[in-house]
């Protein structure tokens, strides 16, 4: 995600990003950033936080999908 401010919200890895669909990469943005507020705006865990939100977002999408 873009930074718009100078606040250090955690940025989509590139190689992580790849294969993703735009809506994705978007609502793991979202995630990664709520993620990054609810533990306090930490420096240096971009990457931390931008796997755990992929994990989030990427398995209820597959949850949704086997119809769970």
């Amino acid at each position: 995600m873009p930074h718009t401010s100078h606040s250090q919200t955690p940025d989509a890895p590139d190689a992580a990003a790849q294969g993703l669909t735009t809506t994705e990469r978007e609502q793991i943005s979202r995630r990664a950033r709520a993620l990054w507020q609810e533990e306090g705006c930490p420096q240096g865990r971009d990457r931390e936080l931008w796997a755990q939100a992929e994990l989030q977002v990427l398995k209820g999408r597959t949850a949704f999908r086997d119809g769970r």
